[in-house]
């Protein structure tokens, strides 16, 4: 479609999104991808103009450079240049930086911006049928909360890099949420568990065996405190029999949970699938952004993900009723539409809706035929959810019984029990929300009572004590920690994941059990935090700055004063956990009963990538340190070489673990050799270190050329080289196994331009390419024959699978602006 008959530019982040609204689209459009954010404050200065009024200084993202030269390429001779990025704040400020760079502020009548919360035909059609202008307060708002945390990480984060370790990262609403788990881990260990017993009847009427539970003394609560207790209730009520004193019947109603919003999505992924939030919010990307489902063709499965609405469409509410009507008859639809409220709380971003399938007529059993197993899990939870959403209540008959009896001590016992039977199913044909250890159990989880009615007696087959201990609060699993920050208003639904995901790979925090334990670097950097900044990362505080974050999009606030009114209470903050640190230091990190074996003072407690070790509180006057949790600063001694008699030591350095051998004299430089990837410093010993040090091995001469071929380890891993030409060599043990035959054919190969095959993936979903890993100058890199993608920093061959080589290769597409491999997620 393209209405003026004009060349037509939609740009949007990602290019799976970029492939599917291409496919929707005429000739007249072209479509292509910006990859995400394209500006950005820099990486080395604060980047904030404090004296001119907090102006940022946008920098061009690495790598981003040619993405915005090729944009520009693109936009020349186009009649229009519409803006289709995500429609919230993010998405607003994408829109914003591109469009600055191709010369927005020349001429705003050329750019248009349209938004869409489904990638669907209809949706698409209908938002170029209905541009708008960019949305300034949106831009605003997404600028104030990026100088906000710039202003608060850049300047508080180097207060941990001398008394803890360099690159250290404190930030705005992370600190906060390590701070929930700190605190949630001083509760546990601060709990004294207290031994308590209940007691159980098991009884039995008209051959039903079922429970009553003590529920009172004294008609008051109780608790038994000890086995003598609980015996003494035993033997009061031996020969009593169990007449009922009361039957309480009722009939309940359970309404169906609300449709997805981004947090209650991540809190059932998390529960029902395991999934944590940076794996549910990577698959509902890519459902949102479009798959190949069979003879639908290329279709966004899921509205917009990133939402705290409940709010759904009439369209949707009707397509839902008439499958539920079809498929479970007029009982299971309400007479009256559920129309769900549109905010879940203040930060709903606006005209949202609830995170639903786009079409409910695409079963989860069609599109799992089409999409990978999570994708497929995720899409059939969502679309649960949503359908159930607008089904009947679940009608349930309760029963109570009591048994109200007097003891031999003439002290009286109240024995409960209740059960429950399902009247009429409704939502839960389809549908039942998932539990986590310690919440309360659901109407669907009671027995049935046998018929009881008041003056029946219940035969006793056995009173039971049962010994119990009190519980500590549960630790945080990423389900009830997502609900946390939500209930308190710390960040929003775009930033959960990568809250989580940060304080995660800063390793202050670790998985156990699907729960969060800090570890012994997060407990000491959220002390340190706390204590110099008591204000700065206080729950309230943090949920009021989001508020106010919020009143900036709403035109309430200009964010100018915003900041300007912050930032002087923040500097103030700053200078006074500056001017008691020292104290406040060496309080935290002081090492108990450690003192300083050179100087005599108090040692301290210190970090580095690799573990915990003392080091002297007078440094850099004194550079005293001592081994602590195995970790030693100086070095492991391995052994004394075998010819040379030197000592051979595994040391540490700012790039990872090394060798050394002992220098021969002092001030000559050592023979060194780091440690290949994959190898831990654990399971280094002295003959693995000796042979780690005859590197480069010599292999053999090349018969063809008379040139010496040597094995060794460089900054892209194993290879054989002769002369300058070098080869990858597939693992760590072909640098010692490796014949000259061999070493001959992979040089050769080099210099041909054939590449070393490292992996085989299979074939491209879309294009039937190809794709293998091979070796290249610069490190292994994945490729279909027309497009090459360099393997991410840190990712070794045997760790890529076909979806992550199909995402490398669509990203690395939307660079050049090539036509393969458009598929992966933004």
């Amino acid at each position: 479609m393209s209405d003026n008959g004009g060349r037509q530019l939609v740009i949007v982040e990602s290019p799976a999104k970029a492939w599917t609204i291409g496919k929707y689209l005429g000739k007249g459009y072209e479509v292509v991808a910006s990859v995400g954010h394209v500006r950005d404050l820099p990486t080395k200065e604060l980047g904030v103009d404090i004296e001119n009024g907090f102006e940022p200084k946008y920098v061009t993202i690495r790598g981003k450079g040619k993405v915005i030269t090729e944009l520009k390429k693109k936009a020349k001779g186009v009649d229009r240049i519409i803006l289709a990025t995500d429609p919230d704040r993010e998405g607003e400020a994408i829109a914003y930086h591109v469009a600055e760079q191709l010369g927005y502020e020349k001429d705003r009548e050329r750019f248009q911006r349209v938004t869409f919360r489904e990638v669907t035909k209809s949706a698409v059609q209908a938002a170029l049928a209905a541009p708008e202008e960019l949305d300034t307060k949106k831009i605003e708002a997404q600028q104030a909360r990026r100088i906000l945390d710039r202003l608060v990480g850049y300047q508080v984060s180097p207060m941990l890099w001398k008394p803890i370790r360099p690159g250290l990262s404190a930030g705005r609403v992370q600190t906060v949420a390590l701070g929930l788990i700190c605190e949630r881990e001083d509760e546990v260990k601060a709990f004294v568990e207290r031994e308590y017993w209940s007691i159980t009847a098991h009884l039995r009427r008209d051959e039903q065996p079922f429970e009553a539970k003590l529920h009172q003394i004294d008609s008051k609560k109780f608790t038994l405190e000890n086995e003598e207790a609980a015996a003494d209730v035993v033997r009061d009520v031996a020969d009593v029999p169990f007449e009922v004193t009361e039957v309480k019947r009722r009939e309940r109603r359970k309404n169906p949970a609300a449709p997805f919003t981004t947090s209650t999505l991540q809190q059932e992924a998390a529960k029902r699938l395991r999934f944590s939030a940076r794996r549910t919010m990577s698959n509902a990307q890519r459902l949102y952004e479009g798959r190949t489902i069979g003879g639908r063709g290329q279709i966004g499965l899921i509205t917009y993900m990133r939402t705290d609405s409940t709010r759904v469409s009439p369209s949707a509410v009707d397509e839902a009723r008439s499958w539920i009507t079809s498929e479970f008859g007029e009982p299971y639809v309400p007479k009256a539409p559920r129309l769900y409220g549109g905010k879940q709380q203040r930060a709903a971003q606006d005209a949202h809706e609830a995170v639903r399938p786009t079409d409910v007529t695409i079963h989860p059993s069609e599109a799992s035929q089409y999409l990978e197993q999570d994708q497929a899990k995720l899409y059939e939870l969502i679309w649960l959810r949503f359908v159930a959403s607008q089904m009947s209540p679940a009608v349930y008959d309760t029963t109570t019984v009591d048994f109200d009896l007097a003891g031999a001590s003439e002290r009286h016992f109240l024995f409960r029990s209740t059960g429950s039977i399902v009247k009429f199913r409704g939502f839960t044909r389809l549908y039942l929300e998932a539990t986590e250890a310690g919440e309360h159990r659901r109407l669907d989880d009671l027995e049935p009572l046998p018929d009881l009615n008041s003056g029946d007696v219940a035969e006793l087959a056995r009173t039971e004590p049962k010994q119990h201990f009190t519980q500590p609060p549960p630790r945080y699993s990423e389900a009830s920690l997502v609900k946390e920050m939500e209930k308190l208003g710390i960040g929003r639904p775009s930033t959960y994941e990568q809250t989580i995901s940060v304080i995660i790979d800063r390793g202050y925090v670790e998985l156990e059990e699907r729960r969060f334990h800090p570890t012994d670097l997060g407990e000491v950097v959220s002390k340190l935090l706390v204590r110099l900044f008591p204000d700065l990362f206080d729950v309230e505080f943090t949920s009021r700055m989001e508020t106010e974050l919020d009143r900036v999009e709403d035109g309430e606030v200009e964010w100018r004063a915003l900041l300007e009114d912050f930032y002087p209470r923040l500097r103030e903050r700053i200078e006074a956990g500056e001017a008691n640190s020292d104290a406040i230091i060496k309080e935290i990190l002081a090492a108990e009963g450690e003192d300083c074996d050179k100087c005599g003072r108090t040692m301290l407690v210190r970090w580095n990538r690799f573990g915990r070790f003392l080091g002297c509180s007078g440094y850099p006057e004194c550079k005293s340190t001592r081994s602590l949790d195995g970790f030693n600063p100086e070095g492991d001694e391995l052994g004394p070489h075998p010819e040379h008699g030197r000592m051979v030591r595994l040391k540490y350095g700012p790039y990872g673990p090394y060798i050394e051998l002992e220098s021969e004299e002092e001030g000559k430089k050592p023979k060194r050799s780091s440690l290949p990837k994959g190898k831990q410093p654990q399971d280094v010993d002295l003959e693995y270190a000796l042979r780690m040090l005859e590197l480069p091995r010599a292999i053999g001469v090349d018969p063809e050329t008379d040139e010496e071929i040597v094995a060794g380890l460089g900054r892209f891993g194993p290879f054989v080289r002769r002369g300058k030409t070098f080869a990858s060599l597939k693992d760590n043990d072909q640098m010692w196994s490796v014949s000259l035959e061999d070493a001959v054919e992979l040089i050769k190969a080099k210099l041909s331009g054939k590449r070393t095959t490292l992996k085989q993936l299979g074939m491209h979903p879309d294009s039937g390419d190809e794709l293998v890993i091979l070796s290249g100058r610069y490190g292994p890199y994945v490729t279909d024959g027309s497009i090459n993608a360099t393997l991410p920093k840190g990712t070794e061959p045997e760790d890529v699978d076909l979806d992550l080589a199909v995402d490398l290769l669509a990203k690395k597409a939307a660079r050049k602006g090539g036509k393969k491999g458009r598929r992966g997620k933004k």
